[in-house]
C-alpha cells in the first residue's frame, strides 16, 4: 500500500492537515480532490444520519482519481465531532486494515491538538508511521 496524501478537515470544513508522502506533481491534485471528496461527505454522512442508521466511521472509497502517472483511490473516515479524513491510496497496492490507520491518525491527532501543555507538530507525528504502512 502506498499512502499518497493524508489530510484532515475540521467540523467547520477548514483544511487543518496536508501532507504529501510522494515526490511526483501529483501533489498538485491532492488538496484540490480533498474538496472534491469533502463535498461527497456531506450528503453521505446527511443520509445515514437521516435514515436513523448507526453511522460507520470509515466511510470507504469515495472515488478513484485517475492522474497521467498514477491512479489513487479517495478512503475518508468521519469521526463524532465532525473531523474528517481523508487518505489518497494508490491504485495497484496491497490492501491493508484501513480502519486501523484511520483510527491510529485520529489518536496522533487527538495527542497534538487536544492536550494544551504538550504542543507537537502532527507532521512528525504522522510521517513515521506512513513510512511504516508504506514499507519505506
Amino acid at each position: 500500500m502506498s499512502i499518497a496524501c493524508i489530510a484532515i478537515i475540521d467540523s467547520q470544513d477548514k483544511l487543518n492537515f496536508i501532507d504529501y508522502y510522494i515526490d511526483t506533481e501529483d501533489q498538485v491534485h491532492f488538496k484540490f480532490q480533498t474538496y472534491t471528496a469533502l463535498q461527497l461527505i456531506s450528503p453521505i454522512l446527511q443520509k445515514k444520519l437521516n435514515g436513523g442508521t448507526t453511522t460507520e466511521p470509515y466511510l470507504g472509497v469515495l472515488y478513484t482519481i485517475y492522474l497521467p502517472n498514477n491512479d489513487y483511490d479517495v478512503h475518508a473516515y468521519i469521526t463524532i465531532t465532525q473531523l474528517k479524513m481523508i487518505i489518497f491510496i494508490k491504485q495497484g497496492t496491497e490492501k491493508l486494515n484501513l480502519l486501523a490507520i484511520f483510527e491510529k491518525i485520529y489518536g496522533l491527532y487527538r495527542a497534538s491538538n487536544y492536550n494544551p501543555f504538550h504542543q507537537i507538530n502532527l507532521n512528525k507525528l504522522i510521517k513515521p508511521m506512513v513510512i511504516e504502512f508504506n514499507g519505506i
